[in-house]
């Protein structure tokens, strides 16, 4: 199903050939929202036309970059200028930061609608991007990086661990399915009950299931993981 609600006096500029920049498009598409797209293989004189004739500027392009292309080449235009950074904020620019993973298989309609953003810079979401409806929540730039460290943590480091377990799984012949209902339930215990969703060795005070661990681990690279996750835990676990 396709949105029809599109605002016309408004018109988009996407900057960026990554995943961000095409889940935007994408999005864009099924909104039934007419948008320009522009990365570094195009024309750079093009870019200059495309900015002029767009009343939003969508910076889909790498944290480090951000800064020196708005410097460059958008500084002094009167547009809106957003872009997606989890962890940065710059004066001039909306920071509106989906608070989702983007693979390379796209997403429909109402997937893309769920996903919350958080804003700097703005007072809604509707400011940054006005064809969007998404949910919101605004943080103050001092938050960001935080918030963004809270992100690696739940998202990027979970992919990390759960990507580990598998490994090992297939080198001992279980199959990746067994361990999807594993994750699975825990993720949704976890959403249930943060608090008391954990379960294992840890919980249990287990020092001798904790010790074998470790021992198996030992020339692991993933044993300071382990150990990190112990430490925060179980800081008095007895050391053998």
């Amino acid at each position: 199903m396709k949105a029809t609600n599109t605002n016309s006096s408004f018109s988009y500029l996407i900057i960026g050939s990554g995943r961000v920049a095409r889940h935007l498009g994408y999005y864009f598409h099924l909104l039934n929202q007419h948008f320009e797209t522009w990365d570094r293989s195009q024309d750079p004189h093009a870019l200059a036309r495309k900015v002029a004739k767009s009343s939003h500027v969508l910076l889909a392009i790498s944290d480090s970059a951000l800064l020196g292309f708005y410097r460059q080449h958008l500084a002094g235009h009167d547009k809106v200028f957003v872009h997606f950074s989890g962890a940065h904020h710059f004066e001039d620019m909306i920071a509106a930061h989906p608070l989702m993973t983007f693979g390379p298989e796209l997403y429909d309609l109402s997937f893309y609608q769920k996903i919350h953003f958080t804003i700097t810079g703005a007072r809604s979401l509707q400011e940054a991007i006005p064809v969007f409806t998404n949910p919101f929540s605004v943080l103050p730039p001092e938050a960001k990086a935080r918030y963004h460290a809270y992100c690696v943590l739940g998202g990027n480091f979970v992919t990390l661990l759960v990507n580990k377990m598998l490994q090992g799984f297939s080198e001992m012949n279980i199959p990746a399915e067994a361990a999807h209902l594993y994750i699975e339930k825990i993720l949704a215990n976890t959403f249930q009950n943060p608090t008391q969703a954990l379960t294992g060795p840890l919980v249990r005070k287990d020092a001798e299931t904790v010790h074998a661990n470790l021992q198996a681990l030992s020339q692991d690279l993933y044993l300071p993981v382990y150990e990190a996750f112990l430490k925060t835990h179980w800081p008095d676990y007895p050391q053998k």
